[in-house]
């Protein structure tokens, strides 16, 4: 992949609420992303693989998540729910990038 979902901005995230404008530009930036990778592979594939790929309503709402505990602070979310949600999507879509590059390169992600 070019644009890797997780890269050095990607790990800001974590920042929560100590700097949330850095932590919520990179949850945003991340969300394009994976919304910009579900499209291209719809393309040329369909949802269950957008699934498979990127596991994307879960990754999704995670990210959401995490937004969530940092722009709420009467959120009913812990920190560490927060940081479990964050663990979570870098895991997957750590996952999804190797995905990608192996079996979707075509798709110029």
């Amino acid at each position: 992949m070019k644009d890797r979902f997780v890269d050095h901005h990607f790990t800001k995230i974590i920042e929560g609420r100590h700097e949330p404008s850095v932590s919520t530009l990179a949850i945003t930036s991340t969300l394009k992303k994976i919304e910009i990778a579900r499209e291209a592979i719809l393309k040329s594939r369909d949802e269950d693989v957008v699934q498979n790929v990127l596991c994307y309503s879960e990754v999704k709402r995670a990210l959401e998540q995490c937004l969530e505990y940092i722009n709420n602070l009467d959120s009913w979310l812990t920190y560490d729910d927060f940081a479990i949600y964050q663990n979570f999507a870098e895991d997957r879509l750590l996952e999804a990038e190797k995905i990608i590059d192996q079996e979707l390169p075509e798709l110029g992600l």
